[in-house]
């Protein structure tokens, strides 16, 4: 098999409320003078090579997000620090990439933050990777008029030429690139796991985990569609976790998940290697 590598771009960041990602958070009289946190949460997409075509992981913030944001979202999700040169599209050119090199588009769930950027993809031969259960909860939204709701946008994903495959479950893509259900967060929220020669495996989660703590805590996010599945699916990013010494990259934090292994002590790491400063191979 030939490489494979990974390139992690940050399309800069949004504000907002750290507790909404943290569910578990509320004061008590144990933590009555907790501090809220505005957080500056990064918006990250990922540009896998692989011998046999190029994928993205998700899609990140659609550029005229303003425009087409309900004023609710516009408040409470501020993604006005994001300069021109952070935006997806310039990330691309950055890499001298066209949404055309694409052969795969893998969308971890449906959320604007993960797939605004998927219109560009229309019209190309690129397959948009999205499990079943997500296009079925989306179309449901749109059949009860509900062009906006809990950051759902249609015009993100509502897309004439856009090509979906449906994807069920765990299965592979390609050889050494397998998707993972991980259902909670959203109706059918996914993740990515990556065998890499010189990293070994890496689980992009998505939004099965917002944040490093969630994995450490069991606490997931205010916004979650169903907790008991999320809880369920933390279960399984922790089985796979042991079995593969797996590296574990959350949606929207710089801290990522590797527990030490007495087979490799010294690869144990703390922070998302971000390009054009490093990448994963």
């Amino acid at each position: 098999m030939g490489k494979i590598t990974i390139k992690a771009l940050q399309c800069g960041t949004f504000g907002l409320d750290r507790d909404a990602l943290l569910a578990g958070a509320q004061l008590n009289v144990y933590n009555k003078n907790k501090q809220r946190e505005w957080y500056n949460c990064p918006s990250f997409t990922y540009v896998i090579d692989h011998p046999d075509g190029k994928m993205l992981f998700d899609a990140s913030i659609w550029r005229g997000w303003q425009k087409e944001w309900p004023q609710e979202w516009i408040d409470t999700t501020d993604y006005t620090n994001a300069s021109d040169e952070e935006y997806f599209e310039a990330r691309l050119k950055q890499l001298k990439l066209e949404p055309s090199d694409f052969k795969y588009v893998f969308l971890s769930h449906l959320h604007s933050d993960h797939a605004g950027n998927a219109r560009l993809f229309a019209g190309t031969d690129a397959k948009i990777l999205v499990h079943e259960k997500e296009l079925t909860g989306v179309a449901q939204l749109e059949a009860d008029g509900k062009n906006a709701h809990n950051f759902f946008l249609s015009s993100d994903y509502s897309v004439s030429g856009l090509k979906y495959t449906t994807l069920y479950g765990d299965q592979e893509i390609m050889k050494g690139i397998r998707a993972i259900s991980l259902p909670g967060h959203t109706w059918g929220t996914m993740g990515l796991m990556i065998e890499l020669e010189h990293c070994g495996t890496i689980i992009l989660s998505g939004d099965s985990l917002y944040l490093a703590d969630s994995y450490h805590t069991g606490n997931g996010a205010m916004i979650d569609n169903n907790r008991d599945e999320w809880r369920q699916s933390l279960n399984k990013i922790k089985l796979l976790q042991k079995a593969y010494d797996a590296m574990i990259i959350p949606g929207h934090d710089h801290n990522v998940i590797h527990h030490k292994c007495s087979c490799h002590p010294l690869r144990e790491e703390s922070k998302l290697r971000l390009w054009p400063d490093s990448l994963y191979d």
